[in-house]
């Protein structure tokens, strides 16, 4: 697979909730919550859903619009 093309993401998305409902107990309660909140941002980083930038450079066609990526 090329750089960037979302591997990790895609086994998240395809397994974690496999993984969870197996491995859950392993972890500290308290961390739950935390734990699934951070796969979920990961899983949606880079999506529009959590924001972009809209600018207009004069040298260049079209409208680019980057994601912002997540530091989770």
């Amino acid at each position: 697979m090329s750089k960037g093309s979302g591997v990790i993401k895609q086994i998240l998305k395809d397994h974690f909730a496999g993984f969870w409902e197996l491995h859950s107990t392993h972890f500290p309660e308290s961390y739950g919550s935390h734990i699934k909140e951070t796969v979920e941002k990961t899983i949606r980083c880079g999506t529009a859903d959590l924001g972009y930038a809209r600018y207009e450079c004069l040298g260049c066609e079209g409208k680019p619009m980057p994601k912002f990526v997540c530091f989770t």
